[in-house]
């Protein structure tokens, strides 16, 4: 590392190594065709908020002593890069090109590939059943990747080269009918199946909003609310 990097000063350090955090955050698995401008500049984008909260330090208001120390000043000023840099992940992007599309501005992304908007940019959105055609004519399905949403791995992994993991429920040979595979689920672990991109020609999947994190403890939330309500209506 560079000697005139660690002879900067704090706050400029703070700001750099809390946006490349917040970078990295923001771009986790979509990252591989950024040049090293972009990732310098973007980073330094993110870098502002630490600076903001760096320089507001000093004005705070008196009661936060606390805020004042130097330990927890970097310390916030790091915190919030990192969650405005996943914020930017989770809904910004998101905004931003319904925004540009709305506008007419653009219609595209700053994703290489169709596969990797689809993939890997919204992690909101979930695989219900997935269907992938290999070359020779063989295809795989998981019929329906709720089966499968404690197993390792659920419901399945894609590759940024274009590779796919995931459950075969059933399969169909070249002309044949599909057969379904009983040995997926077993006691001893469920079996996963890795599929390389060079052996796969086409692949489907139908999709629909997660409902992992959040919505899935507000719905076990509410279920546990309603049937108190009604025991106690009852009682």
């Amino acid at each position: 590392m560079d000697e005139k990097l660690l002879g900067l000063p704090l706050h400029i350090q703070i700001a750099l190594g809390g946006g490349y955090l917040a970078y990295l955050v923001a771009y986790a698995g979509i990252r591989q065709h950024h040049t090293p401008l972009e990732v310098f500049f973007r980073s330094i984008a993110f870098g502002l908020v630490s600076t903001a909260v760096m320089l507001w330090a000093p004005d705070a208001p008196a009661f936060l002593v606390a805020w004042k120390h130097p330990f927890w000043r970097p310390t916030t000023a790091v915190a919030s890069t990192v969650l405005i840099g996943a914020f930017w992940r989770w809904r910004g992007m998101r905004w931003s090109r319904v925004a540009l599309r709305e506008l007419n501005v653009s219609w595209t992304d700053d994703i290489p590939t169709a596969w990797l908007t689809v993939t890997a940019t919204e992690t909101n959105i979930a695989p219900t059943q997935i269907v992938v055609d290999l070359d020779g004519g063989r295809t795989l399905m998981c019929e329906d990747t709720r089966l499968f949403e404690h197993s390792p791995f659920a419901p399945c992994i894609y590759g940024l080269d274009g590779s796919i993991a995931f459950y075969v429920t059933a399969e169909r040979p070249a002309g044949g009918e599909w057969v379904d595979r009983t040995d997926v689920l077993h006691v001893d672990g469920d079996m996963l199946t890795y599929v390389p991109a060079s052996a796969i020609k086409r692949v489907q999947l139908r999709l629909t909003p997660s409902s992992s994190g959040r919505s899935r403890w507000w719905r076990r939330f509410r279920g546990l609310w309603r049937r108190r309500r009604r025991n106690s209506r009852i009682d």
